[in-house]
């Protein structure tokens, strides 16, 4: 009777256990844009899956663009804290900037609109901006290569 008790909440834990999620019950990014922009101002929890098209950096964060242009409507930037960058990159095996360019990656974590601003020549706030869907990582368990 123990052991059956014991084997029947082994069981129970382990299915309350954090897992990846499956690549095939992830978003594309195209539905998690949409999603970040029913829910703006607010973040959404999301899972995309997509392929690193290019990398960037910015004040000590580092970006994983789902397209060749930060700017395309279609992007979604992974936003790497610089505390879990230097795990995340153990996962990649190496730098970022180096090795993320091309790789499949699953994702979870909060999706949120972001407004970007274009300046002046002066750093003076221009009228004009867009807006750009971002997740962001703090955890290196949020970011899975598939």
């Amino acid at each position: 009777m123990v052991i059956r008790n014991f084997l029947l909440v082994s069981l129970l834990l382990t299915g309350c256990a954090s897992q990846a999620p499956f690549p095939e019950t992830a978003n594309r990014p195209q539905q998690v844009i949409s999603m970040a922009a029913e829910a703006a101002p607010q973040s959404v929890v999301a899972t995309v899956t997509m392929q690193v098209q290019a990398v960037g950096n910015q004040q000590g964060i580092t970006y994983l663009n789902s397209e060749s242009d930060y700017r395309d409507q279609r992007n979604i930037s992974i936003a790497i804290s610089p505390a879990a960058r230097i795990k995340v990159e153990a996962i990649f095996g190496g730098e970022l900037s180096k090795v993320a360019t091309g790789k499949r990656i699953l994702v979870n974590g909060s999706a949120k609109r972001v407004t970007i601003w274009f300046f002046d020549n002066n750093g003076k706030r221009s009228d004009k901006y867009y807006y750009q869907t971002q997740i962001f990582v703090s955890d290196p368990a949020q970011i899975h290569i598939i």
